[in-house]
């Protein structure tokens, strides 16, 4: 499908290079060729899947109006010996026109055209070697994680059967949370905020509203003002909205402005208010709230590692091609190339220190120098070379001593 997507930018890219950029070694000769290769096949099969489309909608519609003939004189017909002749020449005229036979004929075509491009693309691009390597995983963590992401997504039929066949366990207390989170999630998706509000407010810390409970009761607001009327929206305001005052007063104003024109909130200036974007992050913050509360990860574990193997695959694939067998990445506590997955996959804040750029750990925390620069720990210690003499910041002209420096954590 990305080799579809792409064609037609590969056919303009084609022999372009940008000045001074020079190609790798065999780069054109090899991934180039065959990615046209590939391409001129697809091209091949998706004509033939047109062909076959094209020629078997003619041949249903021929045999469909054979039929109606047949139908329309059958209809006409009073005898049962005119029946009978009328529907053998339909018989008879269907055989001669071989309708079926030429559909399946043009289908096996079509099918030897897939076949045949399934071999192409393994013959084109072969399996890269760090893919036969093995690995140590722990199957039943893994299958747990896979049972935990079908339960996580609605899906409790399948946990359930994946659980049984893989002999794993989820406890009945996740399983009945999820359940009950894709419920409230199925009611926000029809616009009904009233089993979240509940589940809100049963979570709630003390006395302490949190945000995700503003916006649902703005949304509820909003949906009183449009089916209801304006006096039932201000009595709702005035009772759910108020507690919210001292943090939510601007988009307060927002929703009483829209008291003007509750006739036709759609054409007024506050029409954004109604987009499904705001349904659509509602849902998503109320799953991540209910996560949260359950102790788990607002994504989940699968999909997110799913993705980030396949973003890293590119590069290990060429390091592995590059390294060959001297020297296995597999066996090492760090990657040995560096790959940007990009912001979505940043969970928590790191440090790398800007001497050694080694990111920071337990056993090498950050340390921060009294000018307020933050180097790593083994940074600091070979800077202190002498445990009575300061040292210089190696940024700033400021001295310390190594106890003046603080341990940080983020």
């Amino acid at each position: 499908v990305e080799v579809c997507e792409q064609t037609e930018c590969a056919r303009a890219g084609r022999g372009r290079r940008k000045k001074g950029e020079s190609a790798a070694p065999g780069e054109e000769a090899n991934m180039g060729d065959a990615l046209f290769a590939a391409i001129r096949d697809i091209d091949r099969v998706a004509k033939k899947q047109r062909t076959c489309s094209a020629k078997t909608a003619q041949y249903l519609s021929q045999m469909e109006d054979e039929i109606r003939a047949a139908k329309a004189k059958l209809e006409k017909s009073a005898s049962r010996e005119e029946k009978k002749r009328l529907l053998k020449e339909l018989h008879d005229k269907l055989l001669t026109l071989r309708l079926p036979g030429q559909i399946e004929d043009k289908q096996k075509e079509f099918y030897g055209s897939v076949s045949r491009l399934g071999k192409s693309v393994d013959k084109h691009f072969k399996s890269e070697s760090f893919g036969d390597r093995e690995t140590n995983l722990d199957d039943e963590l893994l299958d747990k994680v896979i049972a935990n992401h079908f339960f996580r997504e609605g899906e409790p039929q399948l946990g359930q059967t994946f659980c049984e066949e893989a002999n794993v366990s989820v406890s009945e207390d996740l399983k009945q949370s999820f359940l009950d989170m894709h419920v409230v999630v199925s009611e926000l998706k029809n616009h009904n905020v009233l089993p979240a509000l509940e589940w809100v407010k049963e979570k709630r810390e003390e006395e302490r509203a949190s945000p995700l409970e503003f916006k649902l009761h703005s949304m509820q607001f909003l949906r009183l003002l449009g089916s209801q009327g304006c006096k039932v929206a201000l009595n709702y305001a005035r009772t759910n909205l108020s507690q919210f005052a001292n943090t939510h007063m601007l988009e307060i104003r927002q929703l009483m402005g829209c008291l003007l024109y509750h006739n036709n909130i759609a054409r007024s200036p506050y029409k954004e208010l109604l987009s499904e974007m705001h349904w659509e992050t509602l849902r998503h913050t109320f799953v991540r709230e209910c996560c949260s509360t359950m102790g788990q990860a607002c994504e989940s574990p699968l999909l997110v590692a799913s993705a980030a193997g396949s973003l890293a695959i590119p590069t290990l694939a060429k390091f592995a091609t590059v390294m060959g067998k001297k020297q296995d990445w597999t066996t090492m506590e760090q990657l040995p190339v560096e790959i940007d997955l990009g912001h979505e996959f940043t969970f928590y804040s790191i440090f790398a220190c800007p001497i050694s750029r080694d990111q920071a750990s337990r056993d090498d925390p950050p340390m921060m120098l009294l000018c307020g620069h933050v180097l790593s720990k083994q940074s600091v210690t070979k800077l202190n070379k002498s445990n009575s003499k300061p040292f210089k910041c190696p940024y700033c002209p400021s001295e310390q001593k190594f106890s003046d420096c603080v341990e940080i954590s983020f």
